[in-house]
Parts: structure tokens; C-alpha cells; sequence
């Protein structure tokens, strides 16, 4: 970020009396983190008076700066607070800015970035998924109005009242109530803490801590009865990670998870093992070959599961009941089989 940029953001939309002076505290606080090669101390901020501070009562500089830190989030510039490691909460902190996390490319996308943002949103939004449809759209009004773009034609979009509602819960990070009803027809009210959303043949599909079960649950947005306005904010664990709640088939039953197993073949090669599995569960070699331990809810699709991949060399291993189905799969294709 340069300095007129720098300027041009701090100032923007402010006209209340004695901001000057504030924007130039501001601007110098930004330069000085952006040019030092190290974090600098609280001490060292709060006491340099060239920076803005330094009228020697410490505890009124400290709260210029908590609020000056505040102005310049407000503006996109993440100022973070650093330890070494082993320090205790008692010992003094650092600062410097978040260059992962602040937007400091304003101004930098060309028009030939913005036709090519367009079209990859046109393209999402013409192949009719849904998910994201509506964070999507407002990302291509605001590119097409920054970039003056307004009079090309918006691509159609297929909007879904209970995506848009799974949507708005996600993005406030307030709790969603509704009414959904399983794959067997039976309705339950449940609230969830949505933690993330995905697609999956044109289906879309959110995870996320649910009341009823008191776990992380995955369900369908298509099953959603009815809504109500979210409520009851709530933060996201940091070490969720959406893609252990990629669903398989065996993912949707109401009833507490089993673990698994399921053997291949010693000549399965890993790439294939790694598709198969989507990152889900645990993978072991052994001189037998590979096998992968995975929570299964269905026992029943679970078999079915194995089945459709028994080419690939395949097999159930443990637990006894998911063999048992393996087995009344096999008779029943068999029995099927010799009645055609």
C-alpha cells in the first residue's frame, strides 16, 4: 500500500472535527509498522511522541492506540499483536501488520482482471449452482460498479430461499433454526452453528454443531422445511476443517457414529485410495496393503458404498455388523440376479 493510498483510506468518509489530527497519528503509526523490519514493543509506540503519542500519561496513549489499531481494521489494514514463543501473558507485547489478512491491493485490479472475474462468476452462476449464488452476485455488482462495468448483462441466478437463509446465518455467524425433515420424511426442529457450506451435484449442503445430537452434523439445504431469523452468535473452533465433513452416502442416518473399516487390495495404488477416500478418516499400509477407518452412521450404505468399489479391490473388515451387510447385499444381488 502506498502513502496516497494509505491517505486516501483513512480519510475517506470522515468529516468529524479534529480528525486531521487523528488521521495523521493514524498514517504515521501505519508507515512506521510498514517500514520496520522487526514488531515493535507497546513501549515503543505509546512513548514516541513523533509518532502522535507520548503525552506522558501511558494509559490515555494506550487507549489512543487500542483505538487507532480499531480505525485502521475499519479500513483493512489488520494490525496483530506478537509473542515469542514461551512468553507469558504478563510480558510486553509486539506489534506489526497482518500482511496475510490486510487488503492492501486497493486500486491494483486492471480492467482485464475485472473481465476475467466476471466471466469466471458468469460461468458459476450459468451452471446453476446455488450455494453461492448470492455472495457471488453482490461480488459481481461491486466489481462491475468499482470498475464500470454496470451495463454488461448480469448472468440469470438460480436463487433458493433456504440456501440464502443457510447463507445469512453462516455469514453473521448466527445460529440458524429450522425445520428439517430426513431422508425417511421425519421432521425435527433442530438449531445449528453453521461452520461451513459446499456443493455436491448441484446439491448444496452445510456443517456445523448441531443441538439435537451435540455434534457436527451434515445436512441437506434442500430439507430444510422452514427457517427462522438467525440468533446467537457463535465463533467457528479454529481447527475445523470443512473437508472432514465432505459427506459420503454413509454420512446421513440419525444415529451415532461407528467406526469402520475397509481394506484394498495390496496392488491399489495410493492416488486412487486418496480420491476414493477425500482426505476423510485414517489410511495404514501394511504387507496386506492399505486400509482406511472412516465413522460411518449407515451401515447399511456403508456396505453399498464398498460395493460400488469392490473393483478397486475393496473389502469391509471391521465391524461385524458392516461384514453382515456386506454379505445380505451380496445374497440379495445374487437372489436378484437369479430371478432375471
Amino acid at each position: 500500500m502506498t502513502a496516497s493510498d494509505a491517505t486516501a483510506t483513512i480519510k475517506k468518509g470522515n468529516s468529524e472535527p479534529g480528525f486531521d489530527k487523528t488521521a495523521q497519528r493514524i498514517l504515521n503509526l501505519f508507515f512506521v509498522l510498514n517500514s520496520s523490519p522487526e514488531p515493535l514493543t507497546t513501549e515503543q509506540i505509546v512513548l514516541d511522541s513523533d509518532l502522535g503519542y507520548g503525552s506522558g500519561n501511558i494509559d490515555s496513549d494506550k487507549r489512543k492506540f487500542r483505538r487507532d489499531r480499531d480505525k485502521l481494521l475499519e479500513r483493512g489494514i489488520l494490525i496483530k499483536e506478537v509473542r515469542p514463543a514461551g512468553a507469558q501473558e504478563t510480558e510486553e507485547s509486539s506489534w506489526t501488520i497482518d500482511r496475510e489478512h490486510t487488503f492492501a491491493a486497493g486500486g491494483l485490479i486492471t480492467a482485464d482482471d475485472a473481465d476475467i472475474l466476471l466471466n469466471a462468476i458468469d460461468q458459476t452462476l450459468a451452471a446453476g449452482s446455488s450455494t453461492f449464488a448470492a455472495p457471488l452476485a453482490d461480488i459481481r455488482s461491486k466489481i462491475a460498479y468499482l470498475t464500470g462495468r454496470t451495463t454488461v448483462d448480469e448472468a440469470p441466478i438460480r436463487r433458493s430461499p433456504t440456501v440464502d437463509a443457510v447463507w445469512s446465518a453462516f455469514a453473521e455467524r448466527c445460529a440458524l433454526r429450522f425445520l428439517y425433515q430426513n431422508g425417511r420424511g421425519e421432521q425435527k426442529e433442530r438449531t445449528v452453528c453453521v461452520y461451513g457450506m459446499f456443493e455436491r451435484e448441484g446439491v448444496a449442503y452445510f456443517c456445523g454443531l448441531d443441538n439435537v445430537t451435540d455434534g457436527i452434523r451434515t445436512f441437506r439445504c434442500d430439507r430444510i422445511v422452514r427457517a427462522w431469523r438467525p440468533s446467537k452468535a457463535y465463533a467457528i473452533p479454529a481447527d475445523f476443517n470443512l473437508n472432514d465433513y465432505l459427506f459420503f452416502e454413509f454420512d446421513f442416518a440419525d444415529r451415532p457414529p461407528v467406526a469402520a473399516t475397509f481394506s484394498f487390495a495390496p496392488q491399489t495404488q495410493i492416488d486412487m485410495i486418496n480420491g476414493l477416500t477425500r482426505g476423510r478418516g485414517e489410511l495404514a499400509h501394511t504387507d496386506a496393503g492399505w486400509t482406511w477407518t472412516v465413522d460411518v452412521r449407515d451401515l447399511e450404505a456403508a456396505a453399498s458404498f464398498c460395493m460400488a468399489h469392490a473393483v478397486d479391490g475393496m473389502r469391509p473388515v471391521a465391524p461385524k455388523s458392516l461384514k453382515q451387510a456386506w454379505n445380505r447385499l451380496i445374497e440379495r444381488t445374487v437372489h436378484e440376479h437369479a430371478r432375471a
